[in-house]
C-alpha cells in the first residue's frame, strides 16, 4: 500500500528477504552439522559446504542492502525489523509464562506420597480422563483441582495426550521416534504422580497433525473402554488479562469441549491461575 504497487520496490523487498532466509537457513544447517554426531569426513564436508553457502548468501545480502538501500531497501529493513521485534516480544511472553507455570511445580514438594500398592484401573468405576500436553504445572494442577472439586468421587485417572507433528518431525524417522518417546515419557510421569496420590491410573496417546481431531478420537475410544468417564482439561487464567492473551494461547481445550458436547460427552475445563505480579 505504501509503495502503491511499485514493482521495482517490491522486487527489492523480495530479493532482500529471500537472501535473509537463505542466510539463516545456511547458518542453521551449519549449526546442525556441527552438532550432529556423525562420521568425521561427512561432518567436515557438510560444514565446509554450509560455510561456503553462508558466506555466499551473506555477502549477496549485504551488497543488496547497500546498493538498494535508497531504492526500497530501507522499507524492507523497517518492515522485517518490526516483525522480528514482534516475534521477540512474543517469545519473551512465552518464557515468562513458562516461569510462572514452573513455580506451580513446587506443589509437588508438599504433596503426600502413599506407600500402599495402587491397583490397576477398574473400567466400571467413575473415571476422570485428563487431556495433557507436556508434564508440568498446568497438568499437575488440573489433576489436583479435579480432586478438590470432586472429592472422593473419581477412582481412576486416565491421561490423554496427542503428540503433534510439524515440519520438524517430518525430517526423518529419528524425529518421529523422539516425539513418540517424549509423549509416552510425559504420560508415564503423570501416571506416577497419580499413584503417589493413591489413585489408579493409566494413559492413552496418539500422534497426529491436528490436536483437536486426534484428541476427540482418543476420547471417543476411551468411552468404549471406560463408560463412566468425564473429561477434564486445564486452562491458564491470568491475574491481569491482556488483549493479546487470547491470541497467543491456544484454545484447544475449548475446541475439544465443543466437539465432545456435540456427541453428548461431559468435559470440564478447570482454571489454573497464573499470578503475574
Amino acid at each position: 500500500f505504501y509503495t502503491r504497487g511499485d514493482v521495482h520496490t517490491l522486487v527489492v523487498m523480495y530479493s532482500i528477504n529471500v537472501f535473509v532466509t537463505f542466510t539463516l537457513s545456511m547458518l542453521a544447517m551449519l549449526r546442525s552439522c556441527v552438532r550432529a554426531p556423525r562420521g568425521q569426513s561427512r561432518r567436515r564436508r557438510g560444514c565446509a559446504l554450509f560455510t561456503i553457502g553462508l558466506l555466499l548468501c551473506g555477502t549477496i545480502l549485504i551488497i543488496t542492502i547497500i546498493e538498494k538501500f535508497t531504492q526500497g531497501g530501507w522499507i524492507t529493513i523497517t518492515v522485517t525489523g518490526v516483525f522480528v521485534v514482534i516475534c521477540l516480544l512474543i517469545r519473551r511472553h512465552y518464557e515468562q509464562v513458562q516461569r510462572y507455570l514452573a513455580a506451580l511445580d513446587n506443589t509437588l514438594d508438599r504433596m503426600p506420597n502413599t506407600d500402599k500398592k495402587v491397583p490397576d484401573p477398574d473400567p466400571l468405576q467413575p473415571t476422570a480422563a485428563v487431556l495433557v500436553a507436556g508434564y508440568g504445572g498446568l497438568g499437575i494442577h488440573t489433576v489436583l483441582n479435579i480432586f478438590k472439586a470432586f472429592p472422593h468421587y473419581y477412582k481412576n485417572l486416565v491421561f490423554l495426550s496427542v503428540g503433534v507433528t510439524d515440519s520438524g518431525q517430518f525430517k526423518g524417522e529419528e524425529e518421529m521416534a523422539a516425539l513418540e518417546a517424549s509423549t509416552k515419557r510425559n504420560l508415564e510421569r503423570y501416571v506416577e504422580l497419580a499413584r503417589r496420590l493413591g489413585v489408579s491410573a493409566t494413559y492413552r496417546w496418539t500422534i497426529g497433525t491436528d490436536a483437536v481431531e486426534e484428541a476427540e478420537g482418543l476420547c471417543l475410544k476411551l468411552v468404549d473402554e471406560f463408560p463412566k468417564t468425564a473429561f477434564f482439561a486445564g486452562q491458564v487464567v491470568f491475574q491481569l488479562e491482556k488483549w493479546y492473551h487470547a491470541l497467543l494461547h491456544n484454545q484447544t481445550a475449548f475446541a475439544v469441549q465443543k466437539r465432545l458436547q456435540m456427541t453428548g460427552l461431559t468435559m470440564v475445563i478447570l482454571p489454573v491461575r497464573v499470578r503475574t505480579k
